[in-house]
């Protein structure tokens, strides 16, 4: 199915048609030049919307020619790595809605249609909102990238690094989603106070900077759940935390 490039493209604004619902899909860096020509071409009508979906940006970057117009924007937390099957998986994904009301009052009406489970989003909290997304999804490819690069390093056969992570990757995300309270999730040498593991690790990634980086700083984020574990004493934990700051300050 070939259903994403399927619209003609015009390079100019003014062989536009009219429309109830302007969506801009640009990226980021192209939505305020893209708003301004769409504002400046003279088809805007009153009660028009224009939307982007942008997770960084507020609907705030939109300039309308006047107020007759409303502007909105509306960022599915999903992962669209493969449109297609996004059409079979995008029921029950979260939608971020922020903008004016006589906009957002349709969109969310339009986006529950298909699926999408709206919430409410404060203009200057999007893009601490969308970092928050882009550390589970982009941030979290990342790291697992890392672990696949690490077990390269340990000689582990590319063919056996999926029977290796895959299992525990499953294991680790249910456990978290299973679980409302985080601290029921970690487990590890962290978890249970254990420096010379920890100091092990630090001596294993040391030439690789990339890795002592993401290593060192999730290790500090995952010492302050252990501290609400409890299953450490508070001086392991601080062996540990002085590690990880030596580590990470390491050049």
């Amino acid at each position: 199915m070939d259903f994403i490039g399927d619209g003609r493209a015009m390079k100019d604004s003014d062989r536009l048609k009219p429309a109830d619902i302007w969506l801009i899909t640009t990226p980021d860096d192209a939505i305020q030049e893209v708003c301004k020509a769409l504002a400046e071409s003279g088809i805007l009508n009153p009660g028009n919307i224009v939307l982007h979906c942008s997770g960084s940006l507020s609907s705030k970057i939109i300039a309308l020619p006047n107020q007759q117009c409303y502007r909105a924007s509306v960022h599915p937390v999903h992962s669209f790595a493969d449109p297609e099957k996004s059409l079979l998986s995008f029921a029950g994904s979260s939608c971020a809605v922020e903008g004016d009301y006589q906009a957002t009052a349709l969109l969310n009406e339009l986006f529950t249609a298909i699926g999408g489970k709206c919430f409410t989003l404060q203009s200057d909290k999007k893009a601490l909102y969308h970092a928050a997304t882009v550390m589970a999804c982009n941030n979290l490819v990342a790291l697992l990238s890392i672990s696949q690069q690490m077990l390269s390093a340990a000689d582990i056969a590319e063919s056996q690094q999926a029977d290796i992570l895959n299992p525990l990757i499953r294991q680790t995300v249910d456990n978290y989603l299973n679980n409302p309270d985080v601290t029921a999730a970690l487990t590890g040498p962290i978890s249970r106070g254990d420096h010379e593991t920890v100091a092990a690790h630090v001596e294993a990634i040391s030439a690789r900077r990339q890795w002592r980086k993401a290593y060192s700083i999730l290790g500090e984020v995952a010492v302050s759940i252990a501290e609400q574990q409890g299953y450490a004493s508070d001086a392991e934990l601080h062996k540990i935390s002085e590690l990880l700051a030596r580590t990470v300050n390491y050049e």
